[in-house]
């Protein structure tokens, strides 16, 4: 596949001067009654221009055009590519035309029209002369569209487009599509009253409701799921389902994760009641408490169980109080897809299951998930947007996808995670969102509380708030620490619920573009809105992660879909270099659905091709050590202990008391650990962090160059200077610089920004990175591109240079790795932590 990006759509103004006159011409030739003329005037805008609003009104003529010269079929497949328009109101008129259409044409048989042709001189469409009607045959009412009231003058003013299409919409909506013809003038006498008309012609239509051109199709810029060019690639009709995979090694993978979760939460708790002891200890005049020094095993054993047992009430409620979730009613399902609802239904009645409830959360970032601990007690949750910018039978796709996420149990271990999960998230945002609107917080308390009692909180506000700048950064370290046993599983599960869904829909073009627009959809969220707790929390239940939809931000500027996912599909490093995610790469899940329809013997949505890397084994490997040396670090470091093992086992034998001590001491083995990694560290801190010189920095680039480029890894650190606008959440909810994003001309990126003083935040005189959200500036640092795509800075500046922040990587990298060595060397000398 080549990653060269496409020519960004030219952003002129639609009206250009070699646009309109072309569309003036062919409406012109419309109102003229010269369909052929028109024909191949509008046709040549509509290739030229699909997406455009300029090309859509120019295939809305072209419908005119091919009903009156009788191309029925081509007016028919123009209606249903309108159908899948972005915009509602292009999609509604289509539907409505194009089911008119199938009314008037669908008893319009073969035979019928020999016989007609056979009794009437005249078919009975008669698009030109009047005259040429047969005698003693009434004359039928002319169906087709009568743009204009009277042939244009013969030197008229030039009309304007929005002109003549208004007028065009103007007219009484009596035909089959929004118009009606005058009636026929000069009647025959002798007519008979019991004439039948032709029966390939249908006089009656259903009244429409006239809407103008302006307000179906209104000159605003199309977003980048509008001026895509969709294949609309076909789906499987009778289909043989793919085979059954054996889930055996995955059931025990989720077991295992289970197992990891409920070891680890017990000790973590009891680590930090430890710690708080120490703490008070530390403190004058303050004791510990006896209660922190209890094992917490059993009462954390307990607290999991009653989580998980109402977790689905738990987590409606989170979602109603904080996401205004409401139901979503089945009717309104069935409206928007006919196929979701057949999908839920047949698939719960195999199983005798009662049907999962359905929520809709009012926002426009395309979303989906599903929780609960028993199917009868599962529910299915979307978003607005995705119920408005995903088409019918992608939306079934989605719902195909979690209701497969029922029938595979996995659900049951996903929900449960993100209910204990929401604990310390909830405690990172509320505490946040108190410190940010604490006094106008306390003024919307309810008015039967006293007014001394507001009173004495706004007197404890600044303590309340130094304590929950602790807390709030903590906890959401915490929250980021308990999602790494989750990972393995949560990236597993995507393959099993698309494969499912397949079998289900018969539709994996549909499930790839569906995978898509979400994608997009999330990306435009998060550079309108940024990123909402909503994306983040619960981002382990989605069908894609927000941190893998930003780079298609870049869509606008690469035009299409395929480079961007050049890196996931040829990287060879890319099953490594995914570990720290949550979701597999979007270009290996869009391949496997692409052999899914090619199974089906479907072409495919994307052209997705793989490269044969030419690498050399030795280079290959060579590049990924040197990575992942800080992880490689860990299993070295586990070597070198086993090693003085063996050495000390062989003192031993020898006689050299002086050192047999090193033979079976868990402290030299556990050491060992911290001083493999803080050495991988060390290693590769030369390599990350290279000098930033000025014949080495790209300045200004293009984010879709970077972002194609498939044979990139973290280590190779592209040092870059780009300009762009800082956006991200404020305050206390992003006191860590864990949501900085640069809005650059070619898209997004994600900032990484450690301060030099301290790795939390900038105190003093130093400004802080999130006071500087909404402001442009020049950004300087190393380019990365994994899995996800991000800029360790090195400098912010603004655009007058009068504020310069400078982040210390590679300073605190250095610590780190010290740190971590004389932390291995003192449980070795110490025998202990």
């Amino acid at each position: 596949m080549s990653s060269t990006p496409r020519p960004p759509t030219s952003s002129g103004s639609q009206d250009s001067p070699e646009e309109t006159p072309s569309l003036e011409m062919g409406l012109a030739a419309l109102k003229q009654k010269q369909y052929q003329q028109a024909i191949a005037l509008l046709e040549t805008i509509s290739e030229s221009q699909p997406h455009r609003s300029v090309g859509v009104r120019a295939q809305m003529g072209l419908v005119v055009a091919y009903e009156r010269t009788r191309n029925i079929e081509k007016a028919i497949a123009l209606c249903e590519g309108l159908t899948q328009h972005p915009k509602a109101k292009v999609q509604a008129w289509a539907k409505k035309t194009l089911q008119e259409l199938k009314d008037r044409y669908s008893f319009e048989t073969q035979p019928q029209k020999e016989k007609t042709a056979k009794t009437l001189q005249d078919p009975g469409f008669v698009p030109f002369e009047p005259s040429s009607q047969p005698p003693n045959v009434e004359q039928p009412k002319d169906i087709g569209f009568v743009p204009f009231e009277s042939p244009l003058e013969s030197t008229p003013e030039k009309p304007s487009v929005d002109a003549e299409l208004n007028s065009l919409h103007s007219t009484v909506p009596k035909s089959p599509l929004n118009f009606e013809s005058k009636p026929p003038q000069n009647k025959p006498k002798n007519q008979n009253k019991n004439q039948i008309n032709p029966p390939f012609i249908q006089t009656s239509s259903l009244p429409i409701t006239p809407t103008k051109i302006d307000n179906i199709i209104e000159e605003k810029p199309l977003t980048e799921v509008q001026s895509l060019s969709w294949l609309q690639a076909d789906r499987a009709k009778g289909w043989k389902r793919l085979k059954s995979l054996k889930l055996t090694r995955f059931y025990i993978e989720l077991a295992l994760t289970v197992y990891a979760f409920l070891w680890f939460l017990p000790r973590l708790v009891d680590f930090f009641m430890d710690t708080t002891n120490d703490f008070l200890l530390w403190l004058p005049f303050v004791r510990p408490s006896q209660l922190l020094y209890r094992n917490p095993t059993q009462f954390v054993y307990i607290s999991l169980a009653v989580l998980f047992v109402f977790s689905p009430w738990l987590l409606d409620g989170l979602l109603k109080w904080a996401y205004g979730m409401k139901n979503l009613p089945m009717t309104t399902l069935f409206n928007r897809s006919q196929e979701a609802n057949k999908i839920l239904r047949s698939y719960c009645q195999q199983r005798n299951w009662k049907m999962p409830a359905l929520k809709v959360l009012p926002t426009e970032a395309p979303i989906a998930m599903t929780y609960g601990w028993l199917p009868r007690f599962a529910r299915i949750v979307v978003s607005q947007g995705l119920l408005d910018q995903l088409s019918e039978d992608e939306i079934a796709t989605i719902y195909a996808r979690e209701i497969a996420s029922l029938g595979q149990w996995d659900f049951i271990v996903m929900s449960f995670a993100t209910m204990v999960l929401q604990i310390p998230y909830q405690i990172y945002w509320q505490f946040a969102n108190w410190v940010e609107h604490s006094e106008s917080l306390i003024d919307r308390l309810p008015r039967f509380i006293p007014t001394f009692v507001k009173n004495i909180l706004l007197k404890f506000t600044p303590i309340l708030n130094g304590i929950y700048k602790i807390i709030s950064p903590l906890s959401y370290g915490l929250y980021r620490i308990l999602r790494l046993p989750i990972y393995w599983v949560s990236r597993r599960r995507i393959y099993f619920h698309d494969r499912t869904a397949c079998n289900l829909t018969g539709n994996p073009n549909g499930l790839s573009r569906a995978i898509v627009k979400i994608a997009i959809g999330m990306a435009n969220e998060i550079e309108n809105r940024g990123t909402s707790s909503l994306l983040e929390g619960f981002d382990l239940l989605m069908p894609v992660s927000y941190k893998q939809a930003i780079i298609f931000s870049s869509l606008r500027s690469c035009g299409q879909v395929e480079p961007l996912l050049n890196w996931d599909l040829n990287n060879p490093y890319g099953k490594w270099l995914e570990i720290n995610n949550t979701h597999p790469r979007i270009g290996d899940r869009l391949l496997i659905l692409s052999y899914y329809a090619q199974f089906w013997k479907l072409n495919t949505e994307f052209n997705l091709t793989v490269e044969k890397s030419t690498t050399p084994p030795l280079q290959k490997y060579s590049r990924l050590l040197l990575q992942g040396a800080p992880y490689f670090g860990i299993p070295a470091g586990l070597m070198l202990g086993s090693l003085l093992w063996f050495l000390g086992g062989i003192f031993s034998t020898m006689g050299v008391w002086q050192l047999e001590w090193l033979f079976g001491d868990f402290w030299i083995l556990a050491g060992c650990i911290p001083l493999g990694c803080s050495l991988g560290l060390f290693v590769r801190i030369n390599s990350f962090f290279p000098d930033i010189k000025s014949a080495t920095v790209l300045d200004n680039p293009n984010l879709v160059n970077l972002l194609t480029d498939a044979n990139t890894l973290p280590i190779d650190s592209q040092p870059l200077r780009i300009k762009g606008k800082l956006i991200g959440r404020k305050d206390l909810s992003n006191l860590m610089e864990q949501d900085l994003i640069l809005q650059t001309s070619t898209g997004l990126i994600k900032l990484h920004y450690i301060p030099v003083l301290t790795p939390l935040a900038n105190f003093g005189k130093f400004k802080h990175p999130v006071d500087m959200i909404g402001e442009s500036m020049n950004v300087t640092g190393w380019w990365r591109r994994g899995a996800t795509a991000w800029i360790d800075v090195e400098t912010m500046e603004t655009e007058d240079r009068q504020v310069i922040l400078t982040a210390g990587h590679p300073i605190w990298s250095t610590i780190l790795a010290c740190a971590i060595a004389f932390w291995g060397a003192y449980m070795i000398s110490q025998g202990g932590f």
